[in-house]
């Protein structure tokens, strides 16, 4: 259960998973300030059980957490609003000891008051002081009881970082050593973090661990290890990982038949697109392998790992045809993403950042490790390397990223690596503790952290994940002692100083972007960066030279280079340009399918203004429909489709659609209904729930049938809301044929998001009156497996029996019934 917590918990609802998108998908590169923070010179009340750890002094502190608005805070501005800082913790014998309390206020540090933001400035002054020329010395300025006084904190000197740290630097060497001996101590636990914590011992190089890394490898792989692709987590695939790299750093035979069973295992076990749930994928009707990933769905953190397990698995010898097939499908799912944006949550549009939680990282590695993907492994650790700035941000918390974001960076090289590394210093030092261990800090989407016995030594982690392992492989890079740090690496893949300057840049466009002209911006969209690209097209449409140059930038929307045509597409949206509703209608019928996709994405922004060419674009959904099978790695999940059924039926245009002709509607409708991807199904809920006619109901009643007993095939998180969409209008009418879809949804419908909907289901059949007594055993059936499962006294589960049982009460004693009408009528 701890790891199904780990990824949905807090639990991501439909509308909480909606909302993230809306606001993520947002082109607002800066809003309202910040409130103004709490004086902490002046009694204010504060949140104290989220803290940051202050570096090497001893200390932690309250700082103010709240980003302007949701761009920032992924861009990791979420403390910039902090001048002060509140001492929560004061470790003993630690530098802070006797010099600092709790409740004293910091100021300033290095002689000078805040300006700026609290927690990096602190960071700053203590790497500063941790200089030899500075022999440690920490000036602080702290207030206490109204009296604001110059004080100093003793740290250990540890140098200053190398242009090329961590490679080629004492300082990044003397924490490297001392992370070490924080990580031995720790227990190796037989399950995923005990095999990251293996990994990392693995990658000092130290034969002084291998004793305890043995044991624990033949202890989590043993010879008799028998493991199914039904029964476990795919979060195995740290286990898989930790033997692949003991076995090759070793040579020891005893783990190869537990890797091979774990390989073969992931490989079956992978779903249709390549990814990978909690678990692994359901078979496909006829009983083979490879089918969809049930509800919950794909979760790319898991899936992304087990890949790389299977092409580790390979690495090692394992052989099978079906290995082959899964690391095939799995680069062809995850590389549909090259220069398009990040890889997002599951089976979903890109993340419009350079990073998210990690998976980007583990993208390049996916790829690195393959050796011969070299178009896929570059932008991924480009990606990497440019998404230092998306380091504190996550769903769940930020420890995949610490874990991966370096060695993600790292596939790009040594160079690629320092780049991300001096980017991220500040807050590598700010994690580091006076014992030489390091913390984590962290929380849902972003924030402060805290410690297991709530003192400044005490134990942090994400979920068990051990901060000091993470640490420990960022720190062990120049070793190269594992295939995830460098091992083998393709030195092909190593980005030219050129392009790692460029990355970087990147990384930050949003920021520089503000202080270009509208013609650098124009010449943005040609930046390397898909995300990059996207900001370019955001800031211009803020200025006012830009009405002015629509007449050039639809020019440029049907032109011949690819990234400005994308560019110009999405300018011109934000720009609400009516001029630009004709050419919009001509893209989404581009062979450039993520042209289509930007295209439709502009007709969303253009709101109710698109209605004039509301025909066309519904034209185009039907035009452009492709079958499910075989898939078209192209474009696997149709997202273009799901960008422009978004626009027609979930928004302002959609009142206006039954003015259209019918004859352009309802393939448009049809070709939605089958779209490979459950959340573009789940646009037209709405529209069958609300707006279709009865004679619109007549024409679609065998397509709603449909649509309402199949699932769609990706990206299954959102899967049933077409279905109890298209049960609604049947049962709105009254069609008979609507009582037994309402049956059987109610039989398949009981997973995620099932005790919202069970009511509603229930409802619509007894809205049938005595007519639905042909569906009392269906109802007594449901009954039956609710009390079957694995938790039938759960409340949720009680409340779906006591209701379904209120129903059949109403049904049997149900004298009448509304008058029906028929599909075949």
């Amino acid at each position: 259960m701890y790891i199904a917590r780990l990824i949905q918990c807090p639990a991501l609802s439909l509308s909480g998973f909606l909302v993230a998108l809306v606001m993520m998908s947002g082109r607002t590169l800066a809003g309202d300030p910040s409130p103004v923070p709490t004086d902490l010179t002046n009694g204010g009340v504060i949140e104290r059980s989220s803290t940051y750890n202050l570096g090497a002094t001893g200390l932690r502190g309250y700082i103010y957490t709240r980003a302007a608005n949701m761009h920032d805070c992924v861009q990791g501005r979420t403390t910039t609003a902090s001048r002060q800082i509140l001492v929560s913790h004061v470790g003993a014998k630690s530098p802070a000891d006797g010099v600092m309390q709790v409740d004293d206020v910091i100021v300033g540090a290095g002689g000078k008051l805040f300006t700026d933001d609290a927690r990096k400035s602190i960071a700053l002054a203590i790497q500063e002081a941790e200089k030899e020329q500075n022999m440690g010395i920490l000036k602080l300025t702290r207030w206490r009881g109204g009296t604001t006084a110059e004080v100093q904190l003793k740290l250990q000197v540890m140098g200053v970082y190398s242009a090329t740290a961590p490679y080629n630097c004492p300082k990044s060497q003397r924490i490297f050593v001392a992370a070490c001996k924080a990580l031995e101590k720790e227990p190796l636990a037989n399950d995923l973090w005990g095999a990251i914590n293996g990994l990392a011992l693995l990658a000092t190089g130290n034969p002084n661990y291998l004793p305890k890394v043995q044991e624990l490898a033949r202890k989590m792989g043993p010879s008799t290890l028998k493991f199914a692709s039904g029964q476990p987590s795919a979060w195995a695939g740290y286990q898989s990982i930790f033997l692949c790299e003991y076995y090759l750093r070793t040579g020891d035979k005893e783990v190869l038949s537990a890797i091979a069973e774990y390989t073969l295992a992931f490989a079956k076990g992978q779903g249709l697109y390549g990814t990978f749930g909690h678990g692994f994928s359901e078979l496909t009707a006829n009983g083979k392998l490879h089918g969809s990933i049930p509800p919950y769905g794909p979760v790319n953190a898991a899936g992304l790992v087990t890949n790389m397990a299977i092409v580790m698995g390979k690495k090692c010898g394992v052989k099978d045809s079906e290995i082959d097939a899964a690391i095939m499908r799995a680069s062809n799912f995850f590389g549909y993403y090259v220069d398009k944006g990040a890889i997002p949550y599951g089976e979903h549009e890109p993340w419009p950042y350079h990073e998210n939680n990690g998976k980007t990282a583990m993208t390049a590695m996916l790829f690195g490790l393959q050796g011969n993907r070299p178009r896929e492994a570059q932008f991924f650790a480009r990606m990497a390397t440019a998404g230092y700035n998306n380091r504190e941000y996550g769903h769940t918390g930020q420890g995949f990223s610490y874990l991966w974001g370096a060695l993600g960076a790292s596939v790009g090289g040594p160079s690629a690596a320092s780049a991300f590394f001096k980017q991220a210093s500040w807050h590598l030092d700010l994690a580091r503790r006076c014992d030489g261990s390091f913390t984590y800090d962290g929380s849902e989407q972003y924030g402060g952290g805290n410690t297991g016995d709530n003192t400044y030594y005490g134990t942090s982690g994400y979920y068990g994940l051990s901060p000091n392992a993470c640490y420990v492989l960022t720190y062990a890079l120049p070793l190269k002692k594992l295939c995830i740090t460098g091992k083998d690496a393709n030195t092909a893949y190593a980005l030219s100083l050129q392009e790692v300057e460029q990355t970087i840049a990147s990384g930050r466009f949003d920021m520089d972007s503000k202080k270009m002209t509208p013609l650098q911006l124009v010449a943005a969209f040609r930046d390397w960066s898909p995300i990059a690209r996207s900001w370019a097209a955001a800031e211009l449409a803020t200025r006012p030279e830009a009405k002015a140059m629509v007449p050039e930038l639809l020019k440029m929307a049907e032109g011949q280079d690819a990234h400005v045509r994308q560019g110009a597409c999405e300018t011109l949206g934000y720009l609400k340009a009516p001029e630009a509703l004709p050419v919009f209608a001509r893209l989404l019928v581009h062979s450039d399918r993520w042209l289509r996709y930007k295209a439709a994405a502009a007709i969303k922004e253009m709101g109710g203004a698109a209605s004039a060419i509301a025909a066309d674009a519904l034209k185009a959904l039907a035009k452009t429909a492709e079958p499910l099978q075989p898939i078209s790695w192209a474009d696997p999940l149709q997202l273009a489709q799901g960008q422009l059924a978004e626009a027609l039926f979930y928004g302002p245009i959609a009142s206006g659609l039954n003015a259209v002709d019918p004859n352009v509607v309802y393939p448009a409708i049809r070709a939605v209904s089958t779209n490979a991807g459950g959340m573009a199904r789940m646009r037209l809920k709405g529209y069958f729930e609300n707006r279709l006619t009865l004679e619109d109901v007549r024409a679609l009643a065998p397509d709603l049938l449909a649509a309402s007993e199949s699932r769609a095939p990706a990206d299954t998180m959102f899967c049933q809301e077409i279905r109890m969409g298209a049960v609604a209008a049947l049962s709105k009418y009254h069609f008979q044929e609507g009582i037994r879809a309402l049956a059987l949804l109610l039989k398949n419908i009981n997973g995620h998001g099932s005790d919202t909907r069970i009511p509603i289901l229930l409802k619509q059949i007894t809205s049938y009156g005595s007519a639905a007594k042909v569906v009392v055993p269906d109802l007594k059936e449901f009954i039956t497996i609710i009390r079957n499962g694995e938790v039938p006294n759960h409340p949720v589960n009680l409340k779906k029996v006591s209701d379904t049982e209120a129903a059949i009460k109403a049904i049997e004693a149900a004298t009448t019934q509304p008058e029906l009408r028929s599909i075949k009528k």
